[in-house]
């Protein structure tokens, strides 16, 4: 992506050339690059986008046409519906989040699948404070989603014996209608596809237990509680057989109810049946615990009753400290009192918990975050049975979800520091009648340093990195005129700006006037790490020439080069400089905090 966007004819876009791009659209566009999850940038009036490698699967069949496009033009059958809205949001100052966002993505064997992702979109402000624009990011979620699916559906389809026990099996609309079809129920009774809908099936029960049957099944659907209940059903040789009907509701996440589902046991069999029950159980829990961390139960009143060795081999808690509301005490001091608050809650509502917290991961003596879902179960009178959970690790989405604040947060401020930089340069060169041309070179210098910032991806550079990019835009690189040495120290962004521009006019000088002018002079560039009386690290660079001749006019000269490299690094990096325009060169000295 980085190569497309280098190559493409943007003045034919509404951003136009990117050489006239304001500085705070390169920045985000170099943090995005570097971003390794799925990120776009809608900027402008007209909310152009642009994109990193990891948007590709995404975009499709609709790559690289998005690339410098109105998102309104790439995106015509998601913008109204989706798109617009977010952006409105974004261009009023907030960020929104979208949870289990479906994206269909090609998979390996070439088929489309559904992933799902959660989303977040944020404004992105210019030099001056305005939003200019508004980054979405997307973190990739399937696995919880397919999960929290798995333990909606297993609580009413897998712990109802789906299986050689059933006599039936068959679902219903959340009113509790039968609109679909079940060949299992027809099959053993008899009824044909027409008589089974609706309330028809009642007719395929003896006559003497229908209205028992009807109202344990209202009742049911009122208080969205579980069914089970026995009368006689017609068996498929012509007569009466007491069966054993079991149904729960399917909730969605909100909680509302998307459908029932069902079965019929037959009663004799029910020995063999409860056996099979068990072992679905155990299947269930081994599937959950292989999409999330582990599963667990809770009492109706919210304590913990029953082991999980999923729990406890997580955390590292006995099987003693994790019962009652002990598991309490493996969740971070700090997400203690708000978890406990909102389990006491859900509790008391009787509605489902969607929580996150840092939970103690023993193996690893170290805190990782974690989803925690879990859901009622009821009786048929409506009242909880018990509670059904499950932990799921999001430390993954919380490290990225962390980095893309400081990213963020790294573009305003870099962006305010170097327009403050930049207004510096512009007074102190053309304010005090210097040429044009010495305030452009003075800003390729700038623009070098902002290029090895985006290059490493974070908000450091290597010193000696720096060093030899100014010494290489000389025409210095590799030359046998310079010496280069040091350890591996890095600086932040605020430090890179103001050490970048003192190395480029004591290179500019050299070029000019000293080392570097002709082949008769040498230039020694060397740094080391020393620390100050009370132990802090600083940075000790030298920078001596030799070998040169300088005009006497030339040493009491003081231009804006000279003031930047003795005043302002003391000024913006709380440096101390020492600097000598003698005979026989330049030799400066310059010392400065570093982490």
């Amino acid at each position: 992506m980085a190569r497309l966007i280098r190559t493409l004819e943007w003045a034919s876009t509404p951003l136009g050339p990117i050489e006239c791009w304001p500085q705070s659209l390169r920045t985000v566009v170099d943090l995005v690059l570097a971003m390794p999850s799925p990120a776009t940038i809608l900027w402008g009036p007209q909310h152009v986008q642009i994109y990193n490698d990891a948007y590709i699967p995404i975009a499709r069949d609709r790559h690289p046409a998005l690339l410098g496009r109105p998102v309104a033009e790439g995106w015509p059958d998601a913008y109204d519906t989706v798109i617009a809205p977010l952006v409105d949001h974004a261009q009023a100052g907030r960020a929104t989040r979208l949870t289990d966002f479906m994206v269909p993505l090609e998979g390996r064997d070439g088929r489309l699948e559904e992933r799902v992702f959660d989303t977040d979109w944020s404004p992105v402000r210019d030099e001056i404070g305005g939003i200019a624009g508004s980054l979405q990011t997307l973190f990739e979620v399937t696995d919880r989603f397919k999960a929290q699916a798995a333990i909606r559906e297993s609580e009413a389809r897998h712990r109802l014996l789906i299986g050689s026990w059933a006599q039936a099996v068959w679902e219903t609309d959340a009113a509790g209608v039968v609109t679909t079809d079940s060949p299992s129920w027809r099959t053993y009774t008899g009824q044909t596809l027409e008589a089974w809908l609706g309330y028809g099936w009642l007719d395929a029960i003896h006559p003497d237990d229908r209205a028992s049957a009807e109202r344990h099944w209202c009742e049911a659907i009122a208080a969205h509680g579980l069914v089970d209940a026995e009368f006689r059903l017609r068996a498929p040789d012509g007569g009466w057989r007491w069966t054993n009907i079991r149904a729960a509701p399917v909730p969605r996440a909100d909680g509302t109810i998307e459908k029932w589902v069902g079965l019929n046991i037959d009663v004799e069999a029910r020995k063999g049946a409860e056996a099979a029950l068990r072992e679905s159980e155990e299947r269930f829990r081994g599937l959950v615990e292989g999409f999330g961390q582990f599963s667990w139960e809770a009492s109706a009143d919210g304590l913990i009753e029953v082991d999980s060795p999923g729990w406890r081999a997580f955390t590292g808690q006995s099987l003693d400290a994790w019962l009652g509301l002990g598991w309490l005490n493996a969740v971070h001091s700090d997400d203690r009192d708000l978890t406990a608050a909102k389990w006491q809650r859900a509790v008391a509502s009787r509605t489902a918990v969607d929580h996150e917290y840092r939970l103690w991961h023993a193996p690893t003596t170290s805190w990782r975050w974690s989803n925690v879902r879990a859901v009622p179960i009821t009786n048929a009178d409506g009242s909880i049975r018990k509670w059904s959970g499950m932990n799921i690790d999001v430390t993954d989405r919380h490290k990225l979800l962390a980095r893309q604040e400081v990213l963020v947060n790294e573009l305003q401020h870099r962006a305010r520091n170097l327009l403050a930089v930049i207004r510096s340069i512009a007074y102190r060169t053309v304010g005090r009648g210097g040429s044009v041309e010495a305030f452009e070179v003075r800003l390729q210098a700038l623009s070098r340093a902002q290029g090895l910032l985006s290059q490493s991806g974070s908000d450091q550079v290597e010193v000696g990195a720096l060093v030899r990019a100014e010494l290489a835009a000389h025409g210095e690189s590799g030359s046998q005129r310079a010496t280069i040495s040091g350890p591996e120290v890095f600086l932040t962004a605020r430090q890179v700006q103001n050490f970048a521009l003192a190395l480029h006019e004591l290179a500019t000088n050299a070029l000019k006037y000293g080392a570097l002018r002709d082949g008769a002079g040498h230039l020694c560039v060397t740094w080391q790490v020393i620390c100050d009386r009370r132990e802090h690290r600083r940075l000790e660079l030298s920078w001596i020439e030799s070998g040169v001749a300088i005009e006497t006019d030339q040493v009491t000269r003081r231009g804006y080069g000279t003031e930047l490299i003795q005043d302002a690094l003391a000024y913006a990096l709380e440096a101390t400089v020492d600097y000598a325009l003698g005979a026989d060169g330049v030799r400066c000295r310059i010392e400065m905090p570093v982490s």
